[in-house]
């Protein structure tokens, strides 16, 4: 396997980009979001890759997971979230105003689905970090009236509100909801995530602090197709106790030591790995 995946790092840009293509389509919220597609073999299922929060698709981490899915001939959807940006393709930064929320980012992956589905009979879902628990949320409000994926490959997923190294404090999040209830709906300043100073309405900010450890194990619990979970021993960004948690409750968890939170170096074959195994299973 490390030969292999050896192998398809030299070759890397003489290979999948040669078949991708940008693609545009129209949002429900008059914003154009973009993706990138890459045609594979029409046996193999479809697989939609979703970025981290603030990201892009050219996301090192889900890049080398499509880039390795591509090499391995399957067709690859990688659109970016747009944040409320028409046509975004660069990071957000902190500072910027966030009015995007937890159900807007929703709403655009049904419609990459709904796009990926008129093409393709079978798909898989696969997020990274933030992105994995956006699919969470996604399969949560659509179980029972949108599509039925073949499986979903969670890496490094993550959960928001109160969580170790993030800076989404419960005085944090304490300010926000005072903020709502007394009426001061425009954007402030908050810890969010990685970010000292996230702007964005105390609603927009809530949206996605709502979606905690717990009510995200319990999207886990409803997903009515075939789960994998993959986490870094060395995550820093989780509870380190709830990966154990999950393989408790039956859910298909593996764990690498010493990764971290992207896989970084070394690990990144443990990454491809999994995901070789999940797509294949």
């Amino acid at each position: 396997m490390k030969d292999r995946l050896i192998i398809f790092l030299l070759l890397l840009c003489f290979s999948a980009s040669l078949f991708s293509k940008e693609l545009s389509i129209p949002l429900n919220n008059s914003l154009h979001g973009l993706a990138e597609y890459t045609e594979g073999d029409k046996d193999k299922p479809a697989v939609l890759i979703l970025h981290g929060i603030l990201q892009t698709r050219n996301f090192s981490t889900t890049q080398k997971i499509g880039d390795f899915l591509e090499e391995s001939g399957y067709t690859t959807l990688r659109p970016t979230i747009s944040l409320g940006v028409d046509s975004r393709k660069t990071s957000l930064a902190c500072e910027a105003i966030h009015t995007h929320t937890m159900e807007s980012d929703i709403e655009e992956i049904a419609q990459w689905v709904q796009w990926l589905k008129k093409k393709h009979q079978k798909i898989i879902l696969l997020g990274h970090s933030a992105g994995a628990s956006l699919l969470v949320a996604y399969l949560d409000k659509y179980k029972n009236t949108h599509i039925t994926p073949e499986k979903i490959i969670l890496v490094s997923l993550a959960y928001f509100g109160n969580r170790p190294s993030s800076n989404a404090t419960s005085a944090e999040i304490d300010k926000a909801r005072k903020a709502v209830a007394a009426g001061q709906l425009g954007p402030a300043s908050f810890g969010f995530i990685y970010c000292n100073n996230y702007v964005s309405p105390p609603e927009a900010y809530l949206s996605y602090i709502e979606w905690s450890q717990q009510r995200v194990t319990e999207g886990l619990i409803n997903i009515s197709s075939p789960v994998s979970l993959l986490f870094g021993a060395g995550d820093k960004r989780i509870e380190q106790t709830w990966p154990a948690k999950l393989s408790e409750m039956g859910m298909d968890v593996h764990i690498t030591d010493e990764a971290n939170h992207f896989f970084h170096g070394s690990h990144e074959f443990d990454l491809l790995d999994f995901i070789e195994n999940a797509v294949d299973s």
